[in-house]
């Protein structure tokens, strides 16, 4: 039987020998992190449920094939980044073939994470400061500042060093500031 506090890569291989609850442990650990990362690269809350389903699906069926001396994070939220990148290809030529046969594309809804940037100031404002953010200042940002994603695996999420993550939400506070400040 499965222990809460296991490692990622022992949990995995419970769950490769039949153990249903130590998968349920790594989904419950993982799907926060793994959903808010999908949402942000998708810009859709709906299609990042459904790749999220699909990167478990992956990693249950791989499970066998994970090597558990290797750190199972930065293996998973590829899986997710993958998947996602796959879907946004799929959407985009969907689109364009809707727009050659004279449809128009269903535009997504607009629950992105970065559409959420309610504080103390002006929502408005606060959206305009974000979108000047380069795209991986914003993500981190989001994530570590608005979300509460520890800086470890944000950096996992994005195959990136913790000190990268440390150095894109710092960039993105101080554009923030000046680009806020600036609209007074």
């Amino acid at each position: 039987m499965a222990d809460e506090s296991g490692a990622d890569g022992a949990l995995l291989q419970g769950a490769a020998a039949g153990d249903e609850r130590a998968f349920a442990i790594l989904v419950r650990r993982h799907i926060r992190a793994a959903t808010l990362l999908a949402a942000q690269l998708l810009g859709d809350r709906d299609d990042a449920d459904d790749v999220v389903q699909d990167a478990f699906g992956v990693v249950y069926r791989q499970a066998l094939r994970f090597d558990p001396a290797r750190p199972f994070e930065p293996w998973f939220f590829a899986i997710v980044r993958r998947l996602a990148a796959n879907r946004r290809i799929r959407q985009a030529r969907r689109a364009r073939l809707l727009r050659l046969w004279g449809h128009s594309a269903p535009t997504p809804s607009d629950s992105s994470p970065s559409g959420r940037a309610e504080a103390v100031l002006d929502v408005a404002a606060a959206r305009g400061a974000m979108t000047t953010l380069p795209p991986m200042q914003r993500a981190c940002f989001e994530l570590v500042a608005m979300r509460d994603v520890p800086v470890a695996q944000v950096a996992a999420m994005y195959g990136i060093s913790a000190s990268t993550v440390r150095q894109h939400v710092f960039r993105a506070r101080a554009a923030l500031r000046e680009v806020i400040d600036g609209s007074d």
